[in-house]
């Protein structure tokens, strides 16, 4: 809840910053009117979910941030709530709604519920207004602040309020850090460095489990030079062949991986032009597969995991949580998971591939942080908070975004392939965007509480009190997340890079 540190909210005519006539700068702000005068202090509902609990019609609901918001298409305007309202700040408003044969019709909303959108405490400029959690209030001084806030209020006990569980205010949905059971403290998988790398495919075609795949499938001499690997006199180099000294023994045919080779008039030939191809992505070994596999096919031992075709129940559980898109179902087994055999980093001409121990995610802290909590929609494993912390300083004011991981991160990494602005390390290099064309974001006025905080978060100033310019938006879902009142409702379906380029 919020209350008002009483000996900090000045009464208005000694507070420059609270000088309008009838209410506070906090008031004025609060976009539910939910804070009233009393003996010229600021107080606000308690958010104790009376109204919810008694609501005959379940149109009062439980917001993640420990606010309650109205469906006014379920609200019948009864009045219930504002009877039950402890601390009698709850009013029936009349609204004229306009219906779409033209006609005009009056009817009652709850108005005085707070929503814990968090905008009179950022309104305050003597720290009044201040969040208040159940674990604040294990200490004397924070319980006798609330005590007295209660009692001026006209409430006697805070006993009453203390049984019900309030989330962390963080700003953003999934608010609650707890700790997980996975608890791995690295991840060890391959890493390809795209600047060594020269496009030839070896690790491509190479890999015993076809988890390397190309960005895009090439119908071409790539330079891999399998085929001097595999001759026995040393006769061909990246499809240039020494006639004086090949054997016509077929194994470069054999092994090409690209049939770029045929012989003609008893000659090897190349018969396909050169194209380079290019590593796209690549199991990174994260175990997300063998933690949701639901008959322990899959296994993670030592960091490495192991299959077991004979439990496998070809269910597609590991192929559809796969973050890279690599596990694929050759209808007899699942294919794609890298084993750390190490025959790409053997095999890699410009050693360009090498197999390491990435730390967990903790913490990420970056100024290009739009908090828009991309990454915790996305996560399986529910890993991922995004916290917004505001620093208040007169001569440079500072909000800092984190992005905070728990013991669940497996480090799977698809935080980072859907990050919008790429604060996440990717070390697969594989990227997906929000493709506009199959998505859609919508305000459903019904709940909107038009607070503002959609327009304080958007990126792109895409949006104005729930008002979307569909043209601007990138559908980063921040709106989404911040919105006290489930207004805003998102779908996303995502493609790939190359599939942008197409």
């Amino acid at each position: 809840m919020i209350i008002t540190d009483v000996e900090n909210c000045r009464a208005m005519d000694k507070c420059k910053k609270c000088s309008f006539e009838q209410e506070s700068k906090c008031m004025n702000v609060c976009p539910t009117n939910a804070i009233k005068l009393i003996d010229n202090k600021a107080f606000s509902c308690i958010t104790c979910g009376m109204c919810a609990k008694n609501c005959p019609n379940n149109a009062i609901k439980k917001n993640e941030f420990g606010g309650y918001y109205v469906d006014r298409v379920r609200c019948n305007g009864c009045g219930t709530c504002e009877k039950v309202c402890p601390v009698k700040i709850i009013k029936m408003k009349k609204w004229i709604i306009k219906e779409k044969n033209g006609m005009e019709r009056e009817v009652s909303y709850p108005d005085g519920i707070c929503v814990m959108c968090g905008l009179c405490v950022e309104a305050c400029e003597h720290n009044a207004r201040m969040y208040f959690e159940i674990n604040d209030l294990k200490s004397a001084k924070n319980r006798l602040m609330a005590e007295r806030y209660l009692k001026i209020f006209g409430t006697s006990s805070f006993s009453s309020q203390t049984e019900q569980k309030t989330p962390q205010i963080q700003l953003l949905k999934s608010t609650t850090i707890e700790k997980g059971n996975i608890n791995r403290m690295f991840r060890t998988s391959i890493e390809i460095d795209a600047e060594k790398c020269r496009d030839c495919g070896k690790c491509i075609f190479l890999c015993p489990k076809n988890t390397i795949l190309e960005k895009e499938e090439v119908d071409g001499c790539t330079g891999c030079n399998i085929c001097k690997d595999y001759c026995p006199v040393d006769a061909i180099d990246k499809g240039a062949v020494n006639y004086n000294k090949c054997i016509l023994c077929n194994n470069c045919i054999i092994k090409c991986p690209k049939d770029a080779l045929k012989i003609e008039n008893y000659k090897v030939i190349k018969i396909k032009e050169d194209i380079p191809t290019t590593p796209l992505k690549h199991c990174i070994n994260c175990g997300l597969c063998a933690d949701k596999c639901p008959n322990n096919a899959l296994k993670l031992v030592d960091g490495k995991i192991y299959y077991n075709p004979e439990d496998c129940l070809l269910c597609n559980v590991c192929v559809k949580i796969c973050p890279n898109e690599v596990r694929i179902n050759k209808e007899t087994c699942i294919d794609g998971g890298c084993v750390l055999c190490g025959i790409c980093v053997k095999e890699c001409p410009e050693d360009a591939i090498e197999i390491k121990e990435l730390p967990k995610f903790e913490v990420i802290n970056d100024d290009n942080c739009i908090a828009c909590g991309t990454c915790s929609n996305v996560c399986p494993n529910n890993a991922i908070v995004v916290k917004i912390n505001k620093f208040k300083n007169k001569l440079s004011p500072k909000i800092l975004r984190e992005v905070i991981f728990n013991n669940d991160c497996v480090m799977c990494e698809n935080c980072a392939i859907h990050c919008p602005r790429d604060i996440i390390p990717n070390t697969t290099g594989y990227k997906k965007i929000v493709d506009k064309a199959n998505s859609f974001i919508r305000t459903d006025l019904n709940y909107c509480v038009f607070c503002g905080l959609c327009n304080k978060i958007c990126p792109q100033q895409a949006i104005d009190e729930g008002k979307i310019n569909l043209n601007d938006c990138e559908y980063c879902s921040a709106c989404v997340n911040i919105c006290p009142a489930h207004a805003i409702s998102i779908y996303r379906d995502w493609k790939t890079e190359k599939e942008t380029e197409q």
